[in-house]
């Protein structure tokens, strides 16, 4: 497989219907030499409670998206990291609208990833979380949407 330009795998990503969730995210910006991604996030009032805060378990999602991210961008889409283990840090309530989940590959080992993340909306920190993976290969069914440039 022929290797992609950060801004090729944004375009990939971005455009193809097999990649899209249900959080509504958009790669904005990537780094795949450190390791580093953000994704924009448009957050709808389905995803809140009866108190107008966004469910902490969305949130949850979509940090744990966003970690994971960073490393299957890393590895153009040859590798996947399920999560094992994850500790998510509510700081400020998260209401409808942007947001930006920031992941970063802490270290990544022959088996194991470490990720770091946070969730970012009207210029404050409103979620951080860090997660543990295991390394396994990404299905082919997706590897070979992107092998066919």
């Amino acid at each position: 497989m022929s290797k992609f330009t950060d801004q090729e795998l944004i375009n990939l990503y971005n455009k193809n219907e097999n990649f899209q969730s249900l959080y509504n995210m958009k790669c904005v910006d990537l780094d795949t030499h450190e390791g580093i991604v953000q994704f924009e996030f448009d957050i709808e009032k389905k995803f809140c409670n009866p108190t107008g805060d966004v469910q902490g378990g969305l949130l949850s999602g979509m940090i744990d998206d966003t970690m994971a991210l960073a490393f299957i961008f890393k590895t153009q889409f040859t590798k996947r990291p399920p999560t094992i283990e994850i500790k998510t840090n509510f700081l400020y309530p998260t209401k409808v609208g942007k947001a930006y989940g920031y992941g970063r590959i802490v270290k990544s080992g022959r088996n194991l990833v470490f990720l770091e993340g946070h969730l970012k909306q009207d210029n404050r920190i409103v979620v951080t979380a860090t997660s543990t993976a295991v390394i396994v290969d990404m299905p082919t069914s997706r590897a070979s949407i992107l092998s066919k440039k």
